[in-house]
């Protein structure tokens, strides 16, 4: 399976200083999964791949970005589809199901 994903905007962020009461690192800029291409996310950096949202189980929308795959690997493939929310949403906040802005035959979770 290849593909690689990108936080885009992480809506938990809040500006505050480390220590501060509602203070959360800002995961713009994170990538994964962890085995993700170098040629793979280098298209990431270029603005390629198609968006998707990570919400917990209230509805709420914890971070948006974008992924892309290669090789044998299509949009429709469930590992690449779950991939985002697998490798770093469930773990990292609690989210529970990722959407696919115009693609919905893809949302998962």
């Amino acid at each position: 399976m290849a593909y690689a994903w990108v936080i885009d905007t992480d809506h938990l962020f809040e500006e505050a200083e480390p220590g501060e009461p509602g203070f959360t690192p800002d995961e713009a800029g994170t990538a994964g999964p962890s085995d993700a291409t170098e040629a793979d996310l280098l298209r990431l950096k270029n603005g390629e791949g198609d968006t998707f949202q990570m919400f917990d189980d209230d509805g709420n929308l914890y971070y948006t970005g974008r992924l892309v795959v290669s090789g044998k690997t299509t949009y429709e493939d469930e590992e690449a589809c779950f991939g985002p929310l697998g490798d770093f949403g469930m773990g990292n906040a609690g989210c529970t199901s990722i959407e696919w802005p115009g693609h919905p035959e893809r949302n998962c979770g």
